[in-house]
Formats: structure tokens, C-alpha cells, sequence
């Protein structure tokens, strides 16, 4: 029996992008079982949009609404909790995806029934023309928790789980709650299989964006709780969190390092023209 997908979507004043996200969703060459797309006390047009996008979307496209700004990790749990699928496809209201990628990834799902999660490679910056896949000879790569541990993998547009895993994003993170997920996953049920095909379209980098991605501190201070909060439920030894610490703290200055360059070579260029 083919695996049924429920895909989830947070947005927060998203009037400009959640269509064109949406109909990424819609023109899949695996349908999904249904779009549930959280309204995180959108204060711009967002609400009407998505009111329209229900009326007219061939597949059920249910709405919820946040009455707080809650973010995106609390807002992916309330629409993971009222989905029926068997599994959970995120995507973010400002990304797209290839027209296979859930052909492609529920294809990992059925031939291996112990896979809790799968991901894939992205693309950022000009939107890519999609060029169709042969998704039957596609590289599935196995991550392991310590790969995990060097870098987050799978960027969260990219990612599919099984719904009856009991694990959520944590709420006491309002960053890096989508790695923190990763690292329990793959500490609990094993590797994560990855396919180095871009099959969504971001419109953030991972880090040094416009969206949360760009808060860069905070990214940094949650990578380090979330570690903290794996230590404590015995998912990661006393041995290994100091190192990991360590190389967390030299990411986040290579990474503010790096931004700051970029941000000095773009104002360049604008003042060039």
C-alpha cells in the first residue's frame, strides 16, 4: 500500500510566498494526502490568501491559526499532531520543492520500513529550472548521530518523517529546534538516509539569511542548549560534549566571520553600480 503524506507548513506574514509554495506542494507526482499549513499570527494578508488557497486546492488543504507568534518549531508540532498521514513532509513558506520529491522519498520509506527519517541536498539563491530525476537509481546515503554531531545535514524543507514517532520539536527552543529533532532521531532510531539530489528550493542560506537563520547568537546559544538537553536524557556522553561544545563555538565564529564578509562584499557591489 502506497505511504500516505501529510505535509506541513508554518507561516508567519508569508502573503507574498506560501503560493508558490503551495503549488510545489500541489504539483507533486506524488500527491499528498493532504497540506496542513499553520498561520503563525500572520499580522499581513496571509489569512485571506490561505483562505482562498482552501477554497481552490485539489488536494484537502486544511488551515490553522496561532493566536500568538509562537514560531515555527511549535507551529510544525500542531500540525504534525492533527495529521493523518503516515508520513510528515516540512516544508517552509518561502521554499519550494521539486515536483518528485515526495515520489522520491517515500521510495526510501517503503523499501526500508525501519527508516524513521530521510532528507535530501538543496539548492539557495536563483530559482533552479527543475530537471526531471530518475528516482529508481538514486544514492541513498547513510548519516550516522556522529555525523550529525559535526553539522546539521538536512535543512527541515528537506526532511520526512514517520508520524508515529513520539518525538517532537522542542518548545523550549525557538532555534536550531529542527537540529536538536535530528540528533535525537538519529541517537534513538539510527541513520537517517540521504540523497545528495536538491529537491527543494530554499530562499535562506542555513546561516547569515534574512529569516531566523540570520540571528546568528541565538542560533548559536540553542545548538549549545540543545547539546546540554541531549547530555541530560542520556542521549550524548559526558565524553563527547565537551569536544562538541568546543567545535560548536568554532562554527559560530567562522560562521560570524563569514557573514560579516559577505555582508561587506555585497555593500560593494550595490555601492559599484
Amino acid at each position: 500500500m502506497t505511504l500516505k503524506v501529510s505535509v506541513v507548513i508554518p507561516v508567519f506574514n508569508g502573503d507574498s510566498t506560501i503560493v508558490r509554495a503551495v503549488e510545489s506542494v500541489l504539483t507533486q507526482t506524488h500527491p499528498p494526502f493532504e497540506i496542513i499549513v499553520i498561520n503563525d499570527a500572520s499580522t499581513d494578508d496571509t489569512a485571506s490568501v490561505l483562505e482562498q488557497l482552501a477554497q481552490t486546492s485539489g488536494i484537502p488543504l486544511i488551515v490553522m491559526t496561532n493566536s500568538d507568534n509562537v514560531g515555527p518549531g511549535v507551529s510544525r508540532n500542531v500540525g504534525w499532531s492533527h495529521a493523518r498521514g503516515d508520513l510528515i513532509a516540512f516544508l517552509d513558506a518561502d521554499d519550494v520543492w521539486h515536483p518528485q520529491k515526495l515520489e522520491i522519498q517515500v521510495q526510501v520509506f517503503e523499501s526500508k520500513p525501519d527508516v524513521m527519517m530521510a532528507c535530501h541536498d538543496r539548492t539557495v539563491g536563483l530559482r533552479p529550472t527543475w530537471q526531471p530525476i530518475n528516482g529508481s537509481v538514486a544514492r541513498w546515503q547513510r548519516l550516522e548521530f556522529r555525523q550529525f554531531l559535526i553539522r546539521n545535514r538536512c535543512a527541515t524543507p528537506s526532511v520526512v518523517v514517520r508520524r508515529t514517532i513520539p518525538e517532537r520539536f522542542n518548545t523550549s527552543l525557538r532555534f536550531a529546534e529542527d537540529f536538536h529533532l535530528w540528533l535525537t532521531l538519529t541517537s534513538r532510531y539510527g541513520p537517517v538516509y540521504y540523497v545528495a539530489e536538491a529537491l527543494v528550493h530554499c530562499a535562506n542560506p542555513s546561516y547569515g539569511g534574512n529569516g531566523l537563520s540570520g540571528q546568528l547568537w541565538l542560533m548559536y546559544k540553542s545548538e549549545i542548549r540543545g547539546m546540554l538537553l541531549l547530555t541530560k536524557s542520556n542521549r550524548l556522553s559526558l565524553t563527547l560534549l565537551l569536544p562538541v561544545m568546543m567545535w560548536s563555538s568554532l562554527k559560530f565564529v567562522v560562521r560570524l566571520f563569514d557573514n560579516l564578509v559577505l555582508k561587506n562584499r555585497l555593500q560593494t557591489v550595490s555601492e559599484s553600480r
